[in-house]
């Protein structure tokens, strides 16, 4: 399995991805390209940065699927906290209707919370699928090269 300091460095690294993600769509039409990306392909991101750094060697199926629900779930967090406030600053300075839900979503707190747990696990679910697909491309282009 994953050592702990691996877990850490998938952690942050998902985190800070996400919060990059998180600037993308305070350009109102962009909102579904970064929230995509949330969705899909942090988990394929990671894996390969981390190979590229050599940090994880051999990934076997049960390890991806963990590397992608660690990744998905974390950088939907990290989205969400950079996302959220600042969306509601620019509502309240620059009144765009397009931010008018995030508006209505935060003066509902008791709303807020369970919803963005709920959208993590489903990050950290797709992400699983996705990070499952790169690892068994990986491996199958491996194998061709081989024989």
């Amino acid at each position: 399995m994953l050592n702990k300091s691996t877990i850490k460095i998938i952690v942050i690294t998902s985190i800070i991805t996400g919060a990059i993600l998180g600037l993308i769509p305070l350009i109102p039409a962009l909102i579904w390209i970064a929230l995509f990306a949330v969705m899909f392909f942090i988990a394929p991101f990671i894996i390969i940065y981390l190979k590229k750094l050599k940090i994880l060697q051999e990934i076997t199926m049960e390890q991806s699927l963990l590397i992608g629900g660690i990744s998905g779930a974390s950088a939907y967090i990290g989205f969400t906290v950079v996302y959220f406030p600042v969306a509601y600053i620019l509502y309240l300075i620059f009144k765009i209707q397009s931010f008018l839900w995030i508006k209505v979503i935060i003066t509902n707190f008791g709303f807020l919370l369970p919803m963005v747990i709920l959208i993590a696990l489903l990050c950290g679910l797709l992400n699983m699928f996705s990070a499952f697909l790169t690892v068994y491309i990986y491996d199958m282009v491996k194998q061709k090269n081989r024989g």
